[in-house]
This record gives structure tokens, sequence and C-alpha cells, in this order.
């Protein structure tokens, strides 16, 4: 491969480990306890501030539905934020062997000969690019906008419209004291969750995308050597009976090779479905990472196709049952899914937003009498 190829790969690899060591979860493993005091201490103020909203509507006189939509969502963002940022730190084990392997261990079927492979890791490459930067660059207009619009909107009504003054804040919490006597306090506290929350929800979803990211890679790289297990030079050498023991010898260590990178990613995407299941549901609901998923399932059905189409019929008898072998573990292509229930793809998310705002209404209509 070339080096400026690679060297380009990597440095988006680095990249992404210099955004997670800014929410202290790379390195993976062996992280200073200063890193760890740091985590552990974020957690600490997500589940606090979810407290203090959880409080509030409990104890609020709440007029109706609505008031009730406006406050719930808030603390199931904050809930979700720190399920994914507690499930990347209990699965750094895998998270770094996914790092190194991507890092280091890719590269053995990564050739600069074959123009398709160059392709296949530039094109990726720019959609990785692409993700994160989309991530890094969503978080700030997103953190300015919703800590910034219930100030702006409070003075504009007031001095503008010359309504009374009504205090508005990011987020609706419970205080031990006057929380419109300490506005402003309470408007930086709320602020600055607001602001942690939105990192480490958006940062631990790139983390989990760009893994996914470069498992389609990598398959899409094993389809390009698939195709080309037995070359046109092979094929006519075969028919002439010229060096055939050492072709099919050949042969056969390329494909055990593409076996044996198969099996690695077959193990981290069962892996990956686990830690996953218990907030995918929930997530791909709000169609974060819906896309990307879908890309997976197709990447691996593919993968399939190229096996087929691989001219492995040249081969002698050993290369044809790894190549069956191949085919039977390629059945069933890999899958996240949401604790093994739902399938992840296009199909699921179409139907979970039709079937999420038709309940929306039913409970609206239900709830809010200005709607009856």
């Amino acid at each position: 491969m070339s080096s400026t190829g690679k060297e380009e790969f990597l440095a988006g690899i680095e990249y992404l480990s210099v955004i997670t060591s800014r929410i202290f979860l790379y390195p993976f493993l062996g992280r200073s306890k200063t890193k760890l005091l740091c985590y552990h201490f974020i957690c600490f103020l997500i589940i606090f501030a979810s407290f203090q909203q959880f409080v509030f509507l409990c104890v609020s006189k709440l007029n109706s539905f609505l008031d009730i939509v406006n406050i719930a969502p808030n603390i199931g963002v904050c809930a979700m934020s720190v399920t994914k940022y507690i499930k990347v730190n209990s699965n750094k084990e895998l998270y770094n062997l996914i790092f190194v392997h991507f890092r280091t261990d890719m590269w053995d079927i990564v050739s600069e000969k074959c123009p398709e492979n160059v392709k296949v890791l530039k094109r990726y490459q720019k959609i990785i690019d692409f993700i994160t930067m989309w991530f890094v660059y969503y978080v700030v207009p997103l953190i300015l906008i919703v800590t910034s619009f219930p100030i702006l909107i409070m003075y504009y009504d007031n001095m503008v419209l010359g309504k009374e003054l009504e205090h508005r804040y990011p987020f609706e919490a419970w205080y031990p004291f006057d929380k419109v006597k300490w506005y402003y306090a309470a408007y930086a506290w709320e602020s600055f969750i607001t602001g942690l929350v939105v990192c480490i929800y958006t940062f631990s979803d790139l983390i989990n995308v760009s893994y996914i990211a470069y498992v389609c890679l990598e398959l899409k790289l094993l389809g390009t050597h698939l195709k080309e297990l037995i070359g046109p030079e092979d094929i006519k050498q075969l028919k002439r009976s010229q060096n055939a023991s050492a072709i099919h010898y050949k042969i056969r260590h390329k494909l055990r090779g593409i076996i044996i990178k198969h099996n690695f990613l077959a193990n981290i995407s069962s892996q990956l479905n686990i830690v996953f299941g218990d907030i995918m549901l929930v997530n791909y609901t709000f169609g974060s990472v819906f896309i990307c998923l879908t890309a997976f399932t197709f990447t691996s059905e593919q993968l399939a196709q190229a096996l087929y189409d691989s001219k492995w019929t040249y081969g002698d008898r050993r290369t044809r049952q790894l190549v069956l072998m191949l085919i039977m573990r390629m059945q069933k292509p890999f899958q996240l899914t949401a604790k093994g229930y739902i399938a992840m793809n296009l199909d699921t998310f179409t139907t979970i937003c039709s079937t999420s705002y038709q309940f929306f209404n039913l409970l609206r209509t239900m709830y809010d009498p200005k709607v009856n």
C-alpha cells in the first residue's frame, strides 16, 4: 500500500484517539489515575443532573402531557449519554483490541498492486473522515444553540415584545435554593451540563460509528481479495498443468488468511452486538447511526457475492473445501441487533419511526385537553 494512503488512514485513526482522549476514554487500557478520576467525575455530574430533572418532574405541578414531553426527553438523553459512556469504558478491552487491529494488523490485506484495494481504502477513508468531521463540527453549533436560545428568547420577549420577564433555562431542574434569585448561576450550571451531555453522547456515538465503518472497510477489502483469489495467469498455468502444486498452495494460503480475517471480524462484530444491545433500540429510534448500520449489513452481504465470483472452481479439492466452508459461514451476514430481537436496518428504522409517531399522537390525544 502506498505510504500516503496508509499515512492518511492512520492519521484518521489517531484523530479518533485524540477525540476520545478528550472525554477521558482513550487510551482504552492503561489510563492514568487522573483520567480515570475525570471519567468517574463526568459520570457523577451527568447522573446528578438527571436526578435534578427527575426530582423536578416529581414535585412540579404539570398541567398537560406536553409539559411532561418537554422534561422527560432531557432525562432520557442524560441517561443514554452516561450509559453509552459507561459501556465504552466497561468494554475497554474490546475497544482496544479493535483499535489496535485497525491501526496495525489490517495492512497485510492492503496492497498497492491492487488498484481496487487503493480505491476502496480511499473511498472509505473519505466516508470515515466525513463521519468524524460531521460529529465534531455538529457538536459546537448544537451546544451554542441549545445553551443560548432560552436566554435570547427571554430577553427578546421582554425587551422587544414588552412581555413580562419569564426566566427560561436550557432544561428544567430542581434546586435546593431559589433558582430565580440565582438565575445566572443556575443557567451557567445547566449550560455546562448541556454541553457535557452533548459531547459525551456525540463522541460515544462517534467511536461506535467509526468502528462499524472500519469493519465495513475490511469486509470490502476482503471482497476484493476474494474476487482475485485465482488470477487469470493462475488459471492459464493450471490449464497447462504448470506449477499446479505451487499455485494451489498459494491459493490455499491466501484463502486461509482471508478466513482468519473473516473469523476475527465475525468475532468482534458479535461482541459489538452484545455491547450495543442494551442501548441500540433507543439510539436507533433517534436515527443517529441508522445509515451506517444499514451499510454494515449490506457490506457483509456483498462479501458472499464476492466469494461466489472468485473463480474458486479452478482450485483443487482442499481449496474448494475451504471455500464451501466459508460460504456456509457467510450464509448469515453480520448484523447488529437490539438484544437479538430486532435487526438494525433501514426497514426497521422506518417502521419504528412510523409506530413512534402514531403512539405519540395517541398519547397527545388522550392526555392533552387542548387536542380534545
